[in-house]
């Protein structure tokens, strides 16, 4: 019966991706199934929502996943499908210029995430639903991640597939350097109510109310450090009636943070126990890999581009622009100490290392590009280690 129900939702998914008109665009979400440790069921879900949130958004209907209630029927796979709805919703754009409603919500987004940037909390806009038109969230979720990321304001742009840029602080160094321990858990208990988020992030744990009244009585202890290396989080769910899951595993691009949320669904409060703990065997350096990174753009004033492990990102750390970029690595910058090269093949400005990959800064190397002269200049350099 579940692959049956599975197949369904595959297929139509399949379908309606292939349907949506040329009057919008769609782009496919980060964090599709392909691209996750997802079940197969857990992928049907997410990809019955992403259909939904879709038609939801071409209908300018609001976002809201819940008028869908009746498809879950209580599953303990509601968050995959919300997760599918919220891609599916932010990811179909209309091709036209911005209205002053859409412009004034992405300008609220955008402050709030630069508020959120300052006082070092979380990325997460849901924590500010309820304070704008649930019809517009697209745009106040845009305008929020851009000012969250330090990114310039960008009116009339395609929405969605807004993803969190490494890393998110253009200061370097920007990490971590406790490098906490391998294995630890935290016990907590507390009445919720609706929706409440458990936010891991080194020894700290801290609880945001996402919706109904929140949480109290909160009792929490923990043993051990979240390390600021990549971890898995588990949950014992030992009292409550709702769903516990964990919503973020930490990784670089969320600077090493784990949420988990509590939904309860039910009307008043109920009382909940989690037992939360990790795994982490990135303590250990990766044996010495040689690579070379080969990088061609356009850079106006300064441009940092990170390298961890097979992976090259590219910053625009000025917020003034950079283009026509490309990228292609052969090699893996393993986890452990290093020494990065850089040699300049084509450009007016100065290049360096501005990172030598080390613990503090968990193996990553940064390199800058800075080009000093009016408008923006072409560039191609090679990184070597």
């Amino acid at each position: 019966m579940k692959n049956l129900l599975l197949a369904i939702l595959l297929f139509c998914g399949m379908v309606f991706l292939a349907g949506i008109p040329a009057s919008a665009q769609y782009v496919q979400p980060y964090g599709q199934c392909g691209q996750t440790n997802f079940t197969p069921i857990q992928c049907g879900y997410y990809l019955e929502g992403l259909q939904d949130g879709a038609a939801d958004a071409q209908n300018n209907r609001s976002n809201d996943y819940r008028r869908y209630r009746n498809k879950l029927d209580g599953s303990k796979y509601e968050s995959y499908y919300r997760q599918g709805y919220d891609a599916g919703y932010g990811n179909v754009r209309p091709d036209e210029r911005w209205t002053r409603v859409q412009r004034d919500t992405y300008d609220d987004g955008y402050r709030n995430g630069e508020i959120d940037r300052r006082r070092s909390i979380s990325r997460l806009p849901e924590r500010y639903e309820g304070q704008y038109n649930r019809s517009f969230e697209a745009f106040y979720k845009q305008g929020y991640y851009d000012g969250y990321d330090n990114r310039s304001k960008q009116y009339d742009q395609p929405l969605g597939g807004v993803v969190p840029t490494y890393p998110t602080n253009p200061t370097y160094p920007g990490y971590p350097t406790n490098p906490g321990t391998a294995t630890g858990t935290v016990s907590w208990r507390g009445r919720v109510d609706d929706r409440v988020n458990i936010i891991i992030q080194g020894n700290q744990v801290r609880n945001e109310t996402l919706g109904g009244i929140g949480v109290s009585r909160v009792s929490q202890s923990m043993s051990g450090v979240l390390p600021n290396r990549q971890a898995t989080i588990y949950i014992n769910k030992r009292d409550g009636r709702g769903t516990a899951a964990v919503i973020q595993q930490p990784n670089r691009s969320n600077n090493y943070t784990a949420i988990i949320q509590i939904v309860d669904s039910k009307g008043g409060t109920d009382d909940y126990q989690l037992e939360i703990s990790w795994q982490s065997s990135a303590q250990i350096e990766e044996p010495y890999q040689s690579g070379r990174v080969t990088w061609r753009g356009r850079v106006d004033q300064t441009t940092n581009i990170v390298i961890a492990g097979s992976s090259v990102q590219t910053e625009d750390a000025s917020a003034t622009g950079v283009s026509g970029v490309s990228s292609n690595i052969t090699g893996y910058l393993a986890r452990r100490p290093g020494s990065v090269s850089v040699r300049k093949m084509r450009g007016r400005g100065s290049v360096s290392v501005l990172q030598q990959p080390a613990a503090d800064n968990d193996y990553v190397a940064v390199v800058q590009i800075f080009d000093n002269d009016r408008g923006d200049g072409e560039y191609e350099i090679e990184i070597s280690w």
